[in-house]
């Protein structure tokens, strides 16, 4: 009779935690740009992490159907495994898709919520100071779009964040100084071109992982069934 290592299903366990550690990782990482990005791209890591935890229940149980050489069991387990693969080809592939259209979305996103920008959306305010602050930039394409919203012409300047040294009102009467002490004051690079080369690396690793693990699965299916078919010749030979 072929025997099953239970080794074989801890390392399916332990791939599932893996899943589990990436999609939450990278999902954090989009909760930070949530007023950029579509929540399509949220919903994908999310899905990550519900796969992952189906994989580290499904290995569980896998090992119990190996140790206690239960056919049923090892066929569920087989079954359950390819339904993982199907959503995690799923993952993969929206990835792959929402990756060609990530830079379009994000440009018009930014310049969107530009105008919205005050306490009266305060996710909206702390994800622009946080981003220009992180990155050392301001504005969308630069630091002239501020001068389009409302902001830019109430106080006739940029967020304090943008400056090279961040002190209240800072970034007040910007539009009003010369092109050399703008220069010396605040950072007048655009944030877009920094997030939209993060924002597709990691939905590119969000893909590959999905899609990289999930023919790891296959594997997984195809010795399930080997086992499943030994112990059905097994219970029909006693």
């Amino acid at each position: 009779m072929l025997k099953a290592p239970a080794r074989y299903y801890t390392s399916e366990q332990i791939s599932g935690f893996a899943v589990i550690i990436v999609g939450a990782v990278i999902e954090a990482h989009y909760r930070a740009y949530l007023d950029f990005i579509s929540s399509s791209y949220v919903s994908a890591s999310s899905i990550l992490i519900a796969v992952g935890v189906l994989i580290f229940v499904v290995g569980f149980f896998g090992c119990c159907g190996a140790v206690k050489e239960n056919h049923c069991m090892v066929v569920t387990f087989a079954v359950l495994l390819c339904i993982i693969f199907v959503m995690q080809l799923g993952v993969g592939i929206a990835s792959y898709i929402l990756r060609s259209d990530v830079e379009t979305f994000l440009h018009q996103n930014m310049l969107i919520t530009m105008r919205n920008y005050s306490d009266e959306y305060p996710g909206i305010f702390k994800t622009w100071n946080v981003i220009q602050h992180e990155h050392a930039c301001c504005g969308t394409d630069g630091y002239k779009d501020w001068e389009l919203t409302n902001f830019g012409v109430e106080y006739a300047g940029v967020p304090d964040d943008c400056c090279r040294v961040n002190t209240h009102l800072c970034g007040q009467d910007m539009f009003n100084k010369s092109p050399q002490e703008v220069d010396k004051e605040i950072h007048k690079e655009g944030c877009f071109d920094k997030l939209k080369g993060d924002v597709k690396e990691n939905v590119t690793i969000l893909g590959g992982v999905a899609i990289g693990i999930g023919f790891v699965q296959l594997i997984g299916v195809a010795f399930a069934c080997c086992l499943a078919k030994s112990l059905r010749r097994q219970f029909e030979t006693v």
